[in-house]
Order: structure tokens, then sequence, then C-alpha cells
């Protein structure tokens, strides 16, 4: 099976896009998106005889795949290389206006204000909740902060990130493991991706010193991400069942390797819906069984007209007011990778690049070769993308499916905005190609058939691809990069018609860009020569008022070291009241390292320095805020400071 293609740079640049009137189609433009209404299974039948076949395409002599042979984008990164609030923020904001944007309720940089994303550490009241040490750990906020309760997740539960409703806590552990207690019933090679689970472990905090654990649940899959609006949770997995195989045995050759994998071919059309389809098993506080169910019937299942591969794509809705036991679920035949969602809407994309295994046919077992070579259609780039209903709170629909040219590097280069989807994509693979690489945005609007095109602009930054998107309403900003950071302005307010109103090109570029009022946007990345090559971090103060001439108006230079908001969206906080952006950062030079927390003030057209925070020992992961205080969280504690100075308050150490 050809394996996951990451996206990197060589050089680093950013080209910003900023959008809001009508669309016209630039030098350059890539086809027009497909559009695909995908329908359920007839019967159980069907779907079990295609999940046969295509594990059956996927079998090789050491085991059964069932991935259907393609490989995925990097795009799957939840990552902050782009950044911005589309319709709800938006809306917020005053339609395109870009206004200030602060954290979430929760503290979290949402994505879509009203629509809750989970995080590693998220604030409730006077509280401050963080998953670290394998703990959820539980802070009474202040000067002094205390550590009111400190609980075990389980020995096998890690890389978790929770959501808060009320004195509801919901953990989520991608891959984790079981808590003990009897196996699924399906089985999978170890090392397969069917292996992989979602744990969901639900708290009640009335009495914040004490967490009671409600209910937990494992659901077969990997972990892509989940949203809690209006009460109700959206978690989304993607499982590829890896039924049990064999592997040759000695003595080694061709003939054994025939063996198995005609004996693995066997297996594979012999499995049953209960090794195809997900399962959900919970479990009450004292991990005794409550259930352990098929996670969604046939008739739930979706798939296009030539579905390809075996994996299941599942939406679960939960009520964290009540336990784990779903609402509803519904289901897509496809892989899944990344996730955004709107108020009344939740996508899911995968970027695809043209790589295939190809498929045999069941009389060449007994000739089939030791390895099946994978064909490669270069610079066949496009992306898959699946609409969810998410309006009624204890349900979530199917809406439309379509498949767009290019590839998506996060969920921000996806925006809901007035009944219409908008997508950047960049057409050609980051590793390069006869063709030359451009951006585009695609705007998508639901109809029977699917998500149609009604519109595109194009020709962006050739030769070059994308790092940062940000929408506002009908304004959007795209960074891509080469040499130097062309700011494009364009207009999507008529969606049939987007057009570029201006351009800025300026050396170095940002990943992350954040609106900050009066039509200015803040930028969070790298400083850069005349060559490409990155000099450091720096932040970045630009002017959107005239949107046929955007200029940089100031920029801070922060020397040498990272943030992990460079990264991750969810890293980076902004303090209306203060017009002050929160860091966490992590500096070094020949003499060591600095870890903790950087304050950044606007001041008129200006960027201060407005304090730092160390944090002794490890590199905080986030920086909340309340009226008062500043909060540094790591894995290993919590440092608190005065918002105003950033002069240190006092601190406390997680219970490991």
């Amino acid at each position: 099976m050809p394996s996951r293609r990451l996206v990197t740079s060589t050089g680093i640049v950013a080209a910003l896009v900023l959008v809001a009137a009508g669309l016209t189609l630039l030098p350059g433009a890539a086809p027009k998106a497909a559009a695909e209404g995908l329908v359920p299974y007839d019967s159980c039948g069907e779907l079990l005889d295609h999940y046969r076949s295509e594990l059956r395409k996927n079998a090789t002599p050491w085991g059964v795949g069932g991935g259907g042979g393609i490989a995925y984008a990097e795009g799957a990164r939840d990552t902050a290389a782009v950044g911005a609030p589309s319709a709800g923020a938006a809306a917020a904001a005053g339609g395109a206006d870009t206004g200030a944007v602060g954290s979430g309720p929760t503290g979290t940089n949402l994505q879509e204000q009203g629509v809750d994303e989970p995080d590693l550490a998220k604030t409730s009241g006077d509280l401050l909740l963080a998953v670290a040490q394998n703990r959820l750990q539980v802070v009474r906020r202040g000067a002094q902060p205390e550590l009111l309760s400190s609980t075990s997740l389980g020995q096998e539960v890690y890389g978790s990130e929770l959501l808060v409703d009320g004195d509801r806590v919901l953990v989520l552990a991608p891959n984790g493991g079981w808590w003990g207690g009897p196996a699924s019933s399906f089985r999978s090679m170890p090392w397969g991706p069917s292996s992989m689970s979602t744990t969901a472990l639900l708290y009640d905090i009335a009495n914040p010193a004490a967490p009671r654990l409600v209910e937990q649940a494992k659901l077969d899959g990997r972990y892509l991400s989940a949203r809690l609006s209006d009460g109700a949770v959206r978690l989304v997995t993607s499982s590829t069942p890896m039924p049990e195989g064999v592997q040759p045995v000695q003595p080694y050759g061709q003939a054994q390797n025939d063996a198995a994998l005609a004996e693995n071919r066997k297996r594979a059309g012999a499995v049953g819906l209960a090794d195809v389809l997900p399962t959900i098993e919970r479990r009450d506080a004292d991990g005794d069984l409550i259930s352990d169910d098929q996670a969604v019937g046939c008739s739930d299942v979706r798939h296009a007209p030539d579905p390809r591969g075996a994996s299941t794509l599942l939406v679960t809705t939960l009520d964290l007011q009540r336990d784990l036991q779903p609402l509803d679920t519904t289901a897509v035949t496809t892989d899944g990778e990344l996730v955004y969602a709107s108020a009344d809407r939740l996508y899911v994309a995968t970027s695809r690049w043209g790589t295939a295994a190809p498929a045999m046919a069941d009389d060449a077992v007994s000739s089939a070769p030791s390895d099946t070579s994978t064909v490669d259609v270069e610079n066949e780039v496009t992306t898959e993308l699946h609409a969810f209903d998410t309006s009624a709170p204890d349900r979530t629909s199917y809406a439309g499916s379509a498949s767009v040219d290019g590839y998506v590097i996060g969920r921000w280069a996806l925006s809901s905005y007035d009944g219409h989807l908008r997508v950047a994509t960049t057409s050609a693979p980051p590793w390069g190609g006869q063709t030359p690489s451009s951006s585009s945005v695609i705007v998508l609007e639901e109809r029977d058939n699917g998500l149609v095109q009604v519109g595109r602009v194009g020709g962006l930054g050739i030769d070059e691809r994308i790092y940062a998107v940000r929408y506002f309403g009908d304004l959007a900003t795209v960074v891509t990069f080469r040499q130097t950071d062309p700011l494009y302005v364009l207009d999507l307010s008529d969606p049939a018609a987007p057009r570029v109103t201006g351009e800025l090109k300026i050396p170095g570029f940002s990943t992350y860009l954040h609106p900050v009022g009066d039509d200015l946007l803040l930028g969070v990345g790298q400083d850069a020569d005349a060559q490409g090559r990155v000099t450091g971090m720096q932040v970045s103060l630009f002017d959107l008022s005239d949107r046929t001439k955007p200029t940089q108006v100031d920029r801070l230079p922060l020397g040498q070291g990272w943030t992990p908001a460079a990264d991750e969206s969810r890293a980076f906080g902004y303090d209306v009241s203060r017009r002050t952006a929160l860091l966490p950062l992590s500096e070094w030079d020949g003499r060591g390292s600095w870890f903790g927390a950087l304050g950044v003030r606007v001041e008129g057209r200006t960027l201060v320095e407005a304090g730092r925070m160390e944090v002794m020992a490890a590199q905080p992961e986030r920086v909340l805020h309340d009226a008062d205080r500043i909060y540094a969280v790591s894995q290993l504690g919590v440092v608190a400071g005065d918002a105003d100075s950033f002069a240190r308050t006092g601190s406390l150490s997680f219970q490991p």
C-alpha cells in the first residue's frame, strides 16, 4: 500500500489572498469540481460484497489491507499554517469587516465562533482543565493556581484532548487502548490501521475536587476530530478493516508467498459485517459492559456510484448531558483526514495523490507476483469533500459530496458561508513535477446531485503553494510562498465571480493570520531574505483597509526560536480588551534555551512586545487568559502571571 506523503517545504514565504466580491476565471484555473450525490446501500449483502471485493484487491502474502491503495495528503494536518474565523466568526465581526476576534468561551482559539473544538487545555467558570501526564488535571484559576484534582485516564489513554459542556467533560484519546475487559469482536493485524481505536471518557465535574467518571466507550477506528455546537457533539472517526491474516512460512520462496496470498484472499472474501463495519463498546464507571453494538446500520452507510476502498467514515452524535449512547450515527464508504464545521454543517475532506494499487482478478491469485507495484499518475491530485447537515442537535444527515482538483493544507482551507462552501487548493503535489503549481479558491453549493461548483478564482501563486488561508465572511486570505510573500486581495462577495483586486509582495511569510480590528491583520511566521532563506521568527501587521493596496505597516522580529502557534491555531490566543496576542514561545542561542509566554500588543498601527513570562523546564503548549491573568500550560504544570505586566504570580506542578 502506498505510504502517506508529507507536505514539506524547502523555502517559505507567504501570499495572502483576501476576498470580497465576484468570480473572474484567471489564467491557470483548474477544471470544474465534480459533484457526487452518494446513495445508501440497497442491502447488507450489497455492502458486504463491496467490502469483500476491496479487501481481496488489497490482500498480500503478509496480510489483508483495506485502504483501497490510496495515499493521503498531509493536508490532513489540523494545522494553523492557516487560520481565521469563517462564517460564524465573520458574522460576529460584522460580515466582511476584519473585526477583532478573541478566544472562544472555553479559552480555545476557534475557527468558527459558537463551534467549540477539542483542545489540550480549556477554561470553565473559574476552572482550568487540562489533559497532562495522562491525567485529567482540574485547577482553580487565580494569582496562585490551585490543583483541585488529578484523575488518571488509564494506562493506555494517551494523546488526549477534551471538550467541556457545563459540568461535563469529554476526554477523547486518539489511538487509545482499551481499559480492560473483553476484546472487541473485530480482530486485526497488530500493525494495521484497524488496530486503532478511539477512547471516549465522560466525566462529571460538579465537584471539581472529585471528578466522577460517568461512562467510557471505545469506537473502532482512528480519531479524526470532534465539534461541540448547540449542546451536541459530533465525533468523527475513520476505520479500515484489516482481517486477521497469515504470512509465508519456511522454507521461504515464491510457492509459500503464493500460498499465503491465496489464503489471505480467501479470508478477505469470508469477512462478515462485524468485521467491516465499526462497533461501539460502552462500559460504566466500573468497567462493566453496557453494550457492544455495530455502530451503524447498512442503510445508514452511503457510497459513491463507483466506490473505492473498504474504509468507513463515521459521524457519531452525542449529548454529554446524558451519556455516551449515540443519538445518531451516519457513515460513508471512504477514508477521512480533516474535519471542519460551521454552525449547521460538518465537512470531512481527504486530499488524494494520483497513486493507486492495481486490482487483480480472482483467477490471477496463483500467478500473482510476490510484490504488487503501484501505478503513479503524476500530478493527479484531488480532494474529496463530504458534507453533513448538523442543524438538528439530535441527528446528523448526509448533505452532499464533491471532488475538486488540488490538495488542501488543513481545515482552515475550508469555509462555509451564506449557503456556500469555499475551498482553497493547490494544483500540483508539493514534491514538484512537470506541471507548474498554482492555487485556487473554489466555491461550491449544495444541490440534489451533491456539492456543485458555482465559481472559482485561480492562477494564484504560480509555481508556489498555499501555506495559510483566512476567511472573513465574503473576504478570504491565502498564503503561498517561494521566495517572496505576495499578498493577494480577492473579492468573493459574488460566489459566481471572485476576482483579485490587489497584491503585495514582501520578504518573509506568515503561517498564522488573525484579525485584530480596524482592518488590521496580525501574522505569525518567519522573516526571510531576498533568496527566501529564513532568518528568524517575526510577527507582522497588515493593513487591509484598501483592498487594492494591502500594506505591511509593521513587523516585530523575535529572533531564533519557535512557537507552536505557527503550526497549530489552537496554540494562539488573543485578548481583545488588551489588543494582545498570546503565544507559547521557545528561544535558543549559544548559551541555552528559554521557554515561556510572549505577549504582542497592537498599539494603533504598531506592534510592541507587551511582556514575557518564563516557564521553567518545558515549553508551554497553550497560553490562556481571563480578565486579570494569563496561564501558561505545559505537560508539567501551570504558571500564572499578571495579564498587563506578564509578571509571574504563582505556579503549580501537575500530579504525574
